[in-house]
């Protein structure tokens, strides 16, 4: 029923849900997929099918498709990326459902792309998991599913508070941004999927101000993870716009690859490493940082994009963009000035494994709970260092909230309206609209940026300055009360800058609680990880009229995966077919001497080669080489390798020739290692080289080296006698350097 009143409209409804980008319209869809007879209204401040972020980024969905390892998926999250933080039940659940919830986007209208027998069709990626992919007109097949279904859609409504009663969510209020009516709603179960706090940084999610997170922490309902809400991606520093996966390629303004230096093996995603080390970089005068969009579209096949499907709407997107920047930016082979781009991703809204909040009567979906849910564990969620994630997160999470909102709405009675508390809410709303000065919301929300930006404050972190943050929003909170607004629209901009104050104040107050390092949140002051101390997730509520800080222990003893079972991966170990032509010394020459030939050592994945130390004359031993190579379908990456004796190394060896590549971190620390042997054959030589983990690695990615390595060697017969002979006019042992690797047997050898 809906009553009209003088300036005030009230909505009744079984299921209201605040929000309605893709996980609200995603729920608002199984809810009347589950129960036809339910009344569900969905109400968000922009225009349901267009608002939101959905149709803002790249389309991709994260999925563990037929094929991938769910268990190794979750292994390697959990140790990798969540860091133990996780709600592992949860984490399992996501990955179990996610390639039928992309099935059931595509039977409710979405374009989905797929193989010409029916299947979605993927990318899969080195690190374990996959990418199904949607066009960016998703949003309109939604808007038109919901409204065949019954869906009641209420557009340019702000909702500000929610209701209760008995402790219980009954509703909510807010305002029409076009005439400024007050709207009263009253619900038996409330949704809330209107978003994450993004601080109005990034162009592209101006409109995620936390409005949501805000709602439900005034009404009592608990935060958790709320130290993980910042997140930094490379960005174009002429245009904002990111450069995903633009750190696998950066320099400084002497032309060091930094990512190498900062960045240690494959990454699925932005690593904190490299944020902490552009900072660094810049701090200590080797600014600004470039990106080399040459070198990247070279490691990308050219290209420049790493994703395969046909999507005309994604791909109007991205060749306006891109005429933009050819229009107005650098040549596209001039390197470009890069920054850290600030977006925040806060996601605090603590959910259990249907999406409940801590308040009966509301859930909370989507980006308002994803780092609240506790799936992704110590990192910024999203993306949660899994690209496609926030989509999938969204769509997901909507599918487990939908059957308890369902039961719920059909067993619950209607509330009764407190009219005064409803008097006093609207008071309070509406408050800005009856000044005319006072403190501006613009002021406000840049004065908070001023603090969430900085990498000091919001990720290389220490007490001081992070008491010296909270001292920076609290003058801002301080003087909320005299924002001032002149029109509907200009109101919104109060309350958004409200709830943008807030959301900075949650995360900074967990940041400052958590005396570790771990995953996504770095302490200058406590550098190391402490598991005795800290397998603790950090809630966050209001008490009366005071934020309150408390812990709660994982429940670590039940789930499977425990700090303290890590486990090395098995070796990797690839007999190559018999190098037919090609003489033991020849390789022995080839690894001293890999600047002559290195591209044509694997002509499609080799993309560049530097000697940061040189061999020695007649020797090999600490040699230090930087390579740029891909493996699989992800960008290339910079990897540092030494050259290390293979009579210290662990790995067992056979042949009579021999040598170590240890990869290495800025420091020297050794990461994975690779011995290759080898020594003559009837017809040439026989090969074998085996790589040693230091740890867990992502799943798949020991057949996806072999593949790589298999493919390096089978070249030698190709090139390697040809370039040897030639280069042995040259007699400079200093130009044409001359080693032999070969090696006395052991003992075991000889047996």
């Amino acid at each position: 029923m809906t009553e009209n009143a003088k300036d005030s409209t009230a909505f009744d409804s079984d299921v209201l849900i605040i929000g309605g980008g893709f996980g609200g319209l995603a729920a608002a869809i199984r809810i009347k997929e589950l129960s036809p007879e339910t009344n569900v209204l969905l109400v968000d401040k922009q225009t349901i099918g267009w608002g939101g972020k959905a149709n803002k980024g790249a389309g991709v969905l994260w999925v563990l498709a037929p094929g991938d390892d769910i268990d190794a998926f979750v292994d390697f999250h959990v140790k990798n990326i969540g860091i133990y933080l996780n709600d592992q039940d949860l984490l399992y659940a996501m990955a179990r459902e996610s390639y039928g919830a992309a099935q059931k986007l595509s039977e409710w209208g979405v374009k989905i792309n797929k193989t010409p027998e029916g299947n979605l069709d993927i990318s899969r990626l080195p690190f374990g998991w996959s990418l199904a992919a949607a066009d960016l007109d998703m949003m309109q097949p939604l808007r038109a599913k919901a409204a065949k279904l019954g869906v009641r859609l209420l557009d340019k409504t702000q909702v500000v508070n929610l209701l209760k009663q008995d402790g219980r969510v009954t509703g909510a209020v807010g305002f029409n941004l076009l005439d400024g009516g007050f709207a009263v709603f009253t619900s038996k179960a409330t949704i809330l999927a209107n978003g994450d706090c993004d601080f109005g940084v990034m162009r592209m999610w101006a409109n995620a101000c936390g409005d949501g997170i805000a709602a439900a922490y005034h009404a009592g309902a608990e935060m958790r993870n709320a130290e993980f809400g910042n997140f930094y991606d490379v960005t174009n520093r002429g245009t904002g716009i990111p450069i995903v996966f633009g750190f696998n390629s950066l320099c400084n303004a002497q032309g060091e690859n930094i990512s190498s230096k900062y960045i240690q093996g494959m990454q699925p995603d932005i690593p904190i490493s490299i944020i902490l080390g552009m900072e660094k970089e810049v701090m200590e005068g080797r600014g600004p940082i470039y990106f080399d969009p040459a070198g990247f579209a070279r490691g990308m096949g050219g290209g420049g994009g790493g994703f395969k499907w046909n999507r005309p709407h994604t791909k109007a997107l991205f060749d306006c963009e891109s005429a933009k920047a050819q229009k107005y930016g650098p040549p596209p082979t001039e390197k470009i000035e890069v920054s850290l781009g600030f977006t925040g991703e806060f996601s605090a809204v603590r959910v259990d494994s249907e999406m409940k909040t801590t308040l009966p009567g509301l859930w909370a979906i989507g980006d308002t709970s994803y780092a609240g849910s506790a799936w992704a564990g110590a990192t910024e969620a999203p993306p949660g260092r899994l690209r496609g994630s926030g989509l999938m997160n969204a769509l997901i999470a909507a599918l487990m909230a939908s059957p308890s909102v369902a039961k719920c709405s059909a067993e619950t009675s209607p509330a009764k309206l407190d009219n005064g508390e409803i008097m006093l809410l609207k008071e309070k709303i509406f408050a800005p609209l009856n000044r005319d000065h006072g403190y501006s919301a613009a002021e406000a929300i840049r004065s908070i940026q001023e603090v969430v930006v900085p990498v000091q404050y919001s990720m290389r972190r220490n007490k001081e300055r992070l008491e010296t943050a909270l001292s920076k929003v609290a003058s801002v909170r301080e003087k909320l009360s005299e924002l001032y607004a002149q029109d509907p629209h200009g109101l919104v901009r109060c309350h958004e800058a409200s709830c943008i104050a807030l959301c900075a104040e949650i995360g900074f107050r967990a940041a400052l609680a958590r005396t570790e390092s771990r995953g996504w949140h770095y302490r200058e002051d406590y550098p190391r990880r402490d598991d005795d101390h800290w397998l603790k997730w950090v809630i966050v509520k209001k008490s009366g009229n005071k934020m309150v800080v408390t812990t709660e222990p994982i429940p670590i003893e039940r789930y499977k995966i425990k700090p303290g079972q890590t486990a090395a991966a098995p070796d990797a170990v690839v007999d190559h077919d018999e190098l037919v032509g090609v003489t033991p010394e020849m390789i022995d020459w080839w690894w001293v001497n890999m600047e002559k030939g290195y591209p044509l050592w694997e002509p499609n994945d080799h993309k560049s080669f530097v000697w940061e130390v040189p061999p020695p004359v007649g020797g090999y031993l600490g040699a230090i080489q930087i390579a740029e190579e891909r493996m699989g379908p992800m960008p290339p990456m910079k990897i540092r390798i030494r050259w290390d004796d293979p009579d210290h190394c662990p790995v067992p060896r056979t042949y009579e020739h021999a040598i170590v590549a240890a990869g290495i971190d800025p420091e020297g620390k050794v990461g994975a290692m690779i011995l290759h042997e080898w020594e003559q054959s009837p017809r040439g030589t026989r090969m074998r080289s085996t790589m040693r983990f230091p740890g867990p690695v992502p799943p798949g990615f020991a057949e996806i080296w072999k593949a790589h390595d298999r493919a390096e060697v089978s070249t030698f017969p190709r090139f390697l006698p040809d370039l040897y002979r030639l280069w042995q006019a040259v007699k400079d042992p200093a130009i044409n350097r001359q080693c032999s690797l070969k090696r006395k047997k052991s003992a075991q050898q000889n047996k």
